[in-house]
């Protein structure tokens, strides 16, 4: 498991150190970090591929950051710390532990090629099944891409493809997540079943079109008798089903780390809390989950669940703030009531500010009477 991040000189951080437990919460206002320790984690993930892949000759080579993150990112001195700290050695460093080892990635820019990011030195670490989803993930779609069958695409658009090679491969997910319906059940059975606790319940088909490279998924209830395709729905169905897929996915490996950033996307404050649940559960089955997100619901049903579980203590919210001397990580535990041991200015308080306000609005009103 990862215990630590120290990021050095990397964009808004000049030298910050983030803390992560099985179930590991990101959240704090825009522009505070949390994405950038997310691209961290990917930075690294494809460095160290890229280390393997290329064996003595890994220093010679530019990294393609554009292909690390999945979308553009422009040259390589945006991901430099505009205040960093003063080493000369590189321009900037993540330093991992995990499981008492520690791997350091130090990056710089060739200053004879602006556009080239190389590895200046690393340490490689173990493989593991690793699944990530950004926010940016596909809406509803007549069809989809087949592909990629090893895990889910940054954007999720191979969800309903995995699925399917999923149940052909007769590919299993841990206990914990199949419940009562263990029994030789296939994949998306498991997925409709998890599906209908987040969302309120349906029922799924899909086919693949090998020919076409394509796959089609058809959504019913006990209210339609005739499937309908995802267009015919509302958002949340589409953004939840590749983090269930990829969760479920990641669960019938025996080292996983799942991220997922705003799970909350597109989904009622019901739906948020079961979708905190899904993914507490998921930790509590030995999956490390890393989530992004401003959603006090996701917070509430994974504490929810962590608690029901006797697990809290294997829970952590990393609230990031910015303040003058930087960005600052409040690393903020679960109690075994489910009580968060602190309650930082701008943590979660906006409605208690909106309330006061209200109220003193209405005073003033039936003052001014």
């Amino acid at each position: 498991m990862i215990d630590k991040l120290k990021l050095t000189n990397f964009k808004c951080f000049k030298e910050e150190t983030i803390h992560f437990k099985p179930m590991t919460i990101l959240t704090g206002a825009n522009a505070a970090g949390k994405s950038s320790v997310i691209q961290a984690f990917l930075l690294m993930q494809h460095s160290n591929e890229w280390m393997k892949n290329k064996g003595e000759k890994w220093q010679e080579e530019s990294i393609d950051i554009n292909q690390v993150f999945g979308f553009p990112v422009g040259a390589p001195n945006a991901l430099v710390s505009q205040n960093p700290t003063e080493d000369g050695d590189f321009d900037f460093a993540f330093e991992m532990w995990e499981a008492g080892e520690g791997y350091r990635f130090q990056y710089i820019i060739d200053k004879t090629s602006p556009l080239d990011l190389k590895i200046n030195k690393g340490m490689t670490f173990s493989d593991r099944s690793f699944q990530y989803l950004n926010a940016e993930g596909v809406g509803p779609r007549m069809v989809n891409q087949a592909g990629q069958k090893n895990g889910i695409v940054y954007n999720g658009e191979n969800a309903t493809y995995l699925m399917d090679m999923a149940d052909k491969t007769n590919r299993g997910i841990a206990d914990v997540m199949a419940g009562e319906a263990m029994d030789n059940q296939k994949f998306s059975f498991h997925v409709e079943r998890w599906m209908s606790a987040i969302l309120g319940e349906m029922q799924l088909d899909f086919h693949t079109d090998y020919n076409k490279a394509i796959t089609e998924l058809w959504i019913k209830n006990s209210l339609v008798d005739i499937g309908v395709v995802p267009t015919l729905t509302g958002f949340g169905i589409s953004y939840v089903l590749p983090i269930v897929v990829a969760g479920l996915w990641a669960s019938g490996e025996t080292q996983s780390l799942l991220m997922v950033e705003n799970p909350e996307a597109h989904l009622h404050p019901y739906a948020q809390s079961n979708m905190g649940k899904f993914l507490a559960l998921l930790a509590y089955c030995g999956v490390q989950v890393v989530v992004e997100t401003h959603s006090e619901h996701i917070i509430d049903g994974a504490r929810c669940q962590m608690t029901k579980l006797g697990s809290s203590s294997q829970m952590l919210v990393d609230f990031m703030q910015q303040s003058e001397s930087g960005i600052k990580t409040y690393a903020i535990s679960v109690s075994s009531g489910g009580e968060l041991d602190k309650w930082p200015k701008g943590f979660f308080d906006q409605k208690q500010q909106d309330l006061r306000e209200i109220m003193m609005l209405r005073r003033k009103n039936a003052h001014d009477r």
